[in-house]
C-alpha cells in the first residue's frame, strides 16, 4: 500500500488505543509552551516598563538639576556684571575720559556765551535780564534733557551688552521721560 494514501494512524485505531493518547499530551505541551511565550511577553513588559520608568525619573532628576545650576549660573551671572557695572562706573579711567569730554565741548560753549552775555547785559541791562531768566529755564532744560539722552544711551549700551554675554531679549527702548 502506498504511504500518502494510508489513513493516519488514529482512524486504525478507533477504540482509542495509544495512537489516541499521544495527541493529547502533544497538545497540552504545546499549550504548555504556549502559555510560557505569554508569560515571558508579560514579564518583558514589566520589566521594560520598569526600566523606562527608572529612566523617565533619572531624567527628570537631571532636568530638575540643570534648572537649579541655570539659576544658580544666571545670579553668579548677574551679580557679575552688576560688580562690572560698578567698576567701569567708579573707574578712575572713566573719570577722566568724562571730564575731558566736559573740558573740550563745555568749557568753549559756557566761555562764548558768557561772554556775550556780558556784553549785552553792558548794553541793555534790562533786556538782557528777561533773556537770561527766559534762557536760564531752557537751559537747565536742555542741560537735564542732555544728560538723560547720555544716560539712556548709557543704559541701553549696557543692556545689548548685558543682552549678549547672557542670551537675553534686549528691553524695549523706554519712553521720553515725564515733564517736571
Amino acid at each position: 500500500m502506498d504511504p500518502q494514501s494510508a489513513p493516519p494512524p488514529a482512524a486504525a485505531n478507533p477504540a482509542g488505543g495509544p495512537a489516541d493518547t499521544a495527541r493529547p499530551a502533544a497538545r497540552r505541551t504545546l499549550l504548555r509552551w504556549g502559555d510560557t511565550v505569554v508569560g515571558a511577553a508579560f514579564a518583558v513588559e514589566g520589566a521594560t516598563t520598569d526600566v523606562v520608568a527608572g529612566l523617565r525619573r533619572g531624567i527628570e532628576r537631571l532636568a530638575e538639576r540643570g534648572a537649579t545650576e541655570r539659576t544658580h549660573w544666571r545670579q553668579q551671572a548677574g551679580l557679575t556684571a552688576q560688580a562690572a557695572v560698578s567698576t567701569v562706573a567708579t573707574s578712575p579711567l572713566v573719570d577722566l575720559v568724562v571730564d575731558s569730554q566736559l573740558q573740550r565741548v563745555l568749557r568753549p560753549v559756557v566761555l562764548a556765551v558768557l561772554d556775550d552775555v556780558l556784553l549785552l547785559l553792558e548794553k541793555e541791562p534790562e533786556r538782557i535780564q528777561t533773556l537770561i531768566r527766559g534762557q536760564r529755564e531752557s537751559m537747565v532744560d536742555e542741560l537735564v534733557g542732555r544728560l538723560r539722552a547720555g544716560a539712556r544711551a548709557g543704559d541701553t549700551a549696557v543692556d545689548r551688552m548685558s543682552s549678549r554675554v547672557f542670551g537675553r531679549t534686549v528691553r524695549p527702548e523706554p519712553g521720553p521721560p515725564l515733564e517736571l
